[in-house]
C-alpha cells in the first residue's frame, strides 16, 4: 500500500463543511455588534439557507457552545465558549504574572493599561484595565493591533528582526492612520532604535488623534520580548508634560514583570529595560 505525499494532497481534502459553517457561527456571533442574533439575521450575513442555520444551531444550542435568549428569540455566545477563551488567557504565563501588578500600574496612573502579545503581522490585546475616569478608552480583548504606529505595537517591533521588518514595509505596508502615523521604512527604524534606547515607546496620536500612549516591552528567561503593555489616555490628561512621570512608572513595572517572568537585566545586550 503506497503513502500519498503530503504535498499531493489537496487543500481541501479534510475540510467538513458542516464544521466550517458552524465555527463560521459562533465567529459570526463573537463579531458582530449585536448582542445576539436570529436564524434570520445569520442566515442574511452569513450567506446560507435558514434551514442550515438552524440544523447547525440545535447542535451547537445542545453542546452549550450557543444559548437563546427568551426575550428576544436571539442567539449568543455560551459560557462554554467563555470557558475555552480562558483556558487560553490561563495557557499565557505573562498574563498572570502581569496582571497585578498591571492593576497596580492602572490605580496609580488613573488611565487604561493595556496588555498585547505578538501573533503574525499584529500585536494582540489579551488584557486591559480601564481608566476609572470620565473619559476612558477600550480596545476589545482579541483584537488586533497594528505594530507601528501604537505603543504596545513598537515595543513589540522593536525587538524584532530586520527581515520582519522589510516584509511588513512591503505587505501590508505602513498605513496611514493619523497625520502623525510613521510610513516610512527609515523612519520607523529610527523610532525603534529610540525605543531600544530609553526603554519605552510612544504613540503620539499615531493611530487616533487626541491619544496618547507610552509602552514598554517585557522579557522572559531567556531574554526575548514576551509581550507589551501600555498606559494609554486622551492628551488633554497624558500631556507631554506628564509622559516622563508615566514612562517611570510603566518602565518600573515592565522591570518588575520581566523579573518576575525569570529575565535578567544582562540577557539581552543593549536592550536592558530604560
Amino acid at each position: 500500500m503506497r503513502t500519498p505525499k503530503s504535498s499531493s494532497t489537496p487543500t481541501g481534502a479534510y475540510t467538513v463543511k458542516a464544521l466550517v459553517k458552524a465555527l463560521r457561527i459562533l465567529e459570526c456571533l463573537a463579531e458582530d455588534d449585536q448582542p445576539n442574533l436570529t436564524l434570520t439575521e445569520l442566515s442574511r450575513r452569513l450567506h446560507l439557507h435558514v434551514s442550515t442555520v438552524h440544523r447547525l444551531m440545535v447542535n451547537l444550542l445542545r453542546q452549550g457552545f450557543v444559548e437563546q435568549d427568551p426575550a428576544t428569540g436571539g442567539y449568543q455566545l455560551g459560557f462554554r465558549v467563555l470557558r475555552m477563551g480562558l483556558r487560553v488567557l490561563d495557557r499565557l504565563d505573562v498574563r498572570r504574572v502581569a496582571v497585578p501588578l498591571l492593576r497596580e500600574l492602572n490605580q496609580k496612573t488613573q488611565e487604561t493599561v493595556h496588555l498585547a502579545i505578538l501573533r503574525g503581522d499584529h500585536a494582540v490585546s489579551i488584557e486591559k484595565m480601564i481608566s476609572p475616569q470620565p473619559v476612558g478608552l477600550d480596545a476589545p480583548l482579541g483584537g488586533e493591533i497594528p505594530l507601528h504606529c501604537t505603543g504596545v505595537g513598537k515595543a513589540l517591533l522593536a525587538f524584532q528582526s530586520e527581515e520582519m521588518l522589510a516584509r511588513l514595509a512591503k505587505s501590508p505596508g505602513f498605513e496611514r492612520r493619523s497625520p502623525r502615523t510613521i510610513t516610512s521604512l527609515p523612519q520607523l527604524k529610527k523610532e525603534l532604535e529610540r525605543v531600544r534606547e530609553r526603554g519605552y515607546a510612544v504613540d503620539n496620536e499615531e493611530i487616533v488623534e487626541g491619544l496618547r500612549c507610552v509602552a514598554a516591552p517585557v522579557f522572559d528567561h531567556n531574554g526575548r520580548v514576551k509581550a507589551a503593555f501600555s498606559v494609554a489616555g486622551p492628551t488633554n490628561r497624558l500631556t507631554h508634560e506628564r509622559v516622563p512621570e508615566i514612562a517611570r512608572l510603566v518602565c518600573e513595572t515592565a522591570r518588575e514583570i520581566s523579573y518576575r517572568l525569570g529575565f535578567k537585566p544582562g540577557a539581552r545586550s543593549g536592550h536592558a529595560l530604560g
